[in-house]
């Protein structure tokens, strides 16, 4: 997906409606309409905050404008932790104000062993509360993602540091997972091998009660 990107990044030189009716509920269940908010904020111009922000910090990354009549920048930048060099990806719409972060990994996993990748990013998703671990299954590209949105939430310096701070905890996360799997010579295209039946993770029902998640009994 981002390959493209990440070889525009390499090869450039770095610069600083009608609402649908309601239908009427057939039980006795108590039920409230969420209700959108109709009044827009003011948008802020988050793709040159970001880009301060960056310049503050001495850091080399290319900026792709959107194309014409898009909403969407990029800001592209290469990072190392001395070990492993990875691809930073700022995805930014100015329409609707959401940022994505991206953290891409510069190898990519091979078909024999997507199964068994996939089934780990799952496992340790689960365990992820902010953010999370993706596998591209077009050209095996892993990358880590944070995403936010910032209509809401001011973007300041300290919010922008915790948020890269994040993105390459979970790239070195994603880089051991990699690993790991790789280092797997004959790996099974069964995800049933890669799941392990001590899992605390059960549903049992039992008279309706599950030890997973339920919902209220009022719907809302």
């Amino acid at each position: 997906m981002f390959k493209k990107i990440k070889s525009l990044f390499k090869k450039s030189n770095p610069n600083t409606g009608t609402d649908k009716p309601t239908d009427t509920p057939k039980t006795a269940k108590p039920k409230q309409i969420l209700t959108v908010p109709t009044t827009k904020l003011t948008s802020r111009p988050i793709t040159r905050d970001i880009m301060a922000w960056l310049d503050k910090q001495d850091w080399k990354y290319n900026h792709r404008p959107p194309d014409d009549g898009g909403h969407t920048h990029h800001l592209i930048m290469g990072f190392t932790d001395r070990e492993n060099d990875w691809t930073c990806v700022f995805r930014i719409n100015e329409d609707n104000q959401l940022v994505s972060v991206f953290g891409i990994l510069d190898d990519g996993v091979p078909v024999s062993h997507y199964t068994a990748m996939l089934m780990e990013i799952a496992k340790i998703n689960m365990n992820i509360s902010f953010g999370g671990i993706e596998l591209d299954p077009a050209d095996g590209e892993v990358r880590a993602k944070i995403a936010f949105d910032a209509e809401f939430t001011p973007l300041t310096d300290q919010l922008l540091a915790c948020y890269l701070q994040v993105l390459a905890g979970l790239t070195k996360v994603a880089q051991g997972i990699m690993m790991l799997v790789l280092a797997d010579d004959e790996p099974s295209q069964f995800a049933g091998d890669y799941m392990d039946t001590d899992d605390e993770i059960k549903t049992v029902v039992n008279n309706e009660k599950r030890t997973f998640f339920l919902p209220t009994h009022t719907a809302q």
